[in-house]
């Protein structure tokens, strides 16, 4: 078991960022966490299980297994209509927007300010500045042009930044 359970860490570790990202592309902001990790709880069943042998490629099973926990939320008619930011509070440390190099008291207030915007707004500056994602990616993802995205990031910290008040916030 402690093993399976350092093969587990190990390949969290490699996946997360990635997985979390694609979940956030496909599922509302407030439930990807809820659905990643239901993906790795099952991903660690199986593994104590099967052994960690029986799975060949780990993040193609954690790719298949979060893609079908994305389908049954929807299938499940639980999709919600707002899009509330609660979800970058509860990231892990390794993820968290404190990369975004301000203090918790300032993170609290932008994204609050950052609530009113719409959805894809919403994503795209979470990816973008929480997950380092570059604007090529986020625009592929998302259905956009790297010039949208660039556009929509431009104007929500020019707001953010008259709203707060301050010359550098974001």
């Amino acid at each position: 078991m402690k093993d399976v359970t350092k093969f587990f860490n190990t390949v969290y570790d490699a996946t997360f960022r990635e997985l979390m990202r694609f979940c956030l592309l496909k599922a509302p902001l407030e439930d990807a966490h809820d659905l990643l990790q239901n993906t790795y709880a099952k991903f660690y069943r199986t593994l104590l299980r099967r052994g960690k042998g029986a799975i060949r490629d780990p993040k193609a099973y954690l790719l298949t297994t979060l893609k079908h926990e994305i389908a049954g939320f929807y299938r499940s008619g639980t999709r919600r209509k707002t899009v509330p930011l609660e979800l970058v509070s509860d990231l892990p440390d390794d993820a968290s927007v404190e990369e975004l190099s301000l203090d918790h008291a300032a993170i609290g207030e932008i994204l609050d300010r950052l609530k009113s915007e719409p959805e894809l707004t919403q994503r795209m500056f979470l990816l973008y500045y929480g997950y380092g994602m570059k604007l090529g990616d986020i625009a592929r993802e998302t259905g956009t042009t790297e010039n949208a995205v660039k556009s929509r990031l431009v104007r929500v910290r020019r707001k953010l930044r008259t709203i707060l008040g301050e010359e550098n916030t974001v």
